[in-house]
C-alpha cells in the first residue's frame, strides 16, 4: 500500500482477515518516486501483487513508465469528505473492496469507489472538471 493508505489500524485489520499486506515503507521506499516503488516492490515479490494507492497523477507524472506490467487499485473517497470522514471512508473502501483487489491481475488497473469498481484507472480530466 502506498504511504498514505498504510496506517497501522488498517493493514493490521486486512491481516487479521489473512492478507498479505505491506507498506511502502516495509520496502524501504518511503518517499521516493512511484516507478522506484514499484520496481522495488516487484524485485522482492515472488508471486502476484496490486499496489494500492491515492495518487491519481501518477502514470502522468511519469508517462516513459511500463505502467501496464503492474496491478494498481485506485482508492478514490468522495470529493466532498474531509477530515475524519475522509480518513474512514478510505479505510472503508480498502476493507470492503479487499477481496476485489487482491484478485487483480497483472496490469489491471482498477479504481474503487464506495459503491462500486471500475475497470480502469481514475480519468484526470474528469477529477479536474470535478474540481472547477
Amino acid at each position: 500500500m502506498d504511504e498514505q493508505l498504510a496506517g497501522k489500524r488498517l493493514v493490521d485489520a486486512l491481516r487479521d482477515r489473512g492478507l498479505e499486506v505491506a507498506g511502502v515503507g516495509d520496502f524501504g521506499v518511503t518517499g521516493r518516486p512511484d516507478p522506484d516503488v514499484l520496481r522495488r516492490i516487484d524485485e522482492s515479490q515472488e508471486g502476484p501483487w496490486v499496489f494500492v494507492t491515492m495518487d491519481v497523477t501518477i502514470v502522468e507524472d511519469h508517462p516513459r513508465f511500463e505502467w501496464g506490467r503492474y496491478a494498481i487499485a485506485w482508492i478514490r473517497v468522495h470529493e466532498e469528505l474531509t477530515g475524519a470522514a475522509f480518513e474512514r471512508a478510505k479505510i472503508n473502501i480498502i476493507q470492503r473492496r479487499a477481496h476485489e483487489i487482491v484478485e487483480q491481475g497483472r496490469g489491471a488497473h482498477h479504481t474503487y469507489t464506495q459503491d462500486r469498481r471500475i475497470k480502469a484507472r481514475p480519468s484526470i480530466a474528469a477529477e479536474l472538471r470535478r474540481r472547477l
